[in-house]
Parts: C-alpha cells; sequence; structure tokens
C-alpha cells in the first residue's frame, strides 16, 4: 500500500495526470480540441498494453464520447449530458490509476 518506482506505476501516474489536465482543459478550452483525441489515443494504447487493468466498457464508452463532442454531432442539453458522462469516464480512470498505484 505504498508507491513503489516501476516503469508500470511511472506510466500510470503519468495517464493519471494526464487526465486530469484533459479534464480540466474541457471546462476551459474549446471543445473542438484535438487535446482529448490525442489523450484517448495514449488511454488506448495503455489499455491495449496492460491488459485487465481498465475495464473495456468504461475505456470505449469515453472515447465515443470524446469523439461525439470532437465532431459536434449534438448540442444543447445533450452536448451536456455527453460532457458529464466523460467527466465520469474521466473519475473512473483516476481511481483506477490510484487503486493501481497503490495496489488495492
Amino acid at each position: 500500500m505504498y508507491f513503489q518506482i516501476t516503469l508500470f506505476n511511472i506510466v500510470t501516474l503519468f495517464l493519471m495526470v494526464a487526465t486530469f489536465f484533459v479534464a480540466l482543459k474541457r471546462f476551459s478550452g474549446c471543445i473542438d480540441s484535438n487535446l482529448p483525441l490525442t489523450y484517448y489515443g495514449l488511454l488506448l494504447a495503455y489499455w491495449h498494453g496492460n491488459a485487465y487493468t481498465l475495464d473495456n466498457y468504461w475505456v470505449l464508452g469515453g472515447l465515443m464520447c470524446g469523439l461525439l463532442l470532437r465532431f459536434e454531432f449534438l448540442g444543447g442539453a445533450v452536448e451536456k449530458l455527453i460532457r458529464t458522462l466523460e467527466q465520469l469516464v474521466f473519475v473512473y480512470v483516476a481511481l483506477r490509476c490510484v487503486k493501481l498505484i497503490l495496489q488495492w
């Protein structure tokens, strides 16, 4: 239940920091930025490289929300719903990263 310095933990910590950064940029930045798509590329690479660390439905659901927001298919209340769902994915990824780093 402590932090060990390993490559897996450092990469997981980097993913957690990237998650916080993208979650904050979603509120302040423009909605059609390419930064979240870059983040989802990193998330997919992490998910594919480290099997059974993240749930498939959360990762793919977050990717779908990110794509819907990036290409602006919807607006108004539906856009707010998708933003909320994406924030839930960010919370899941951050909490799961903490659990993986601390070996819970």
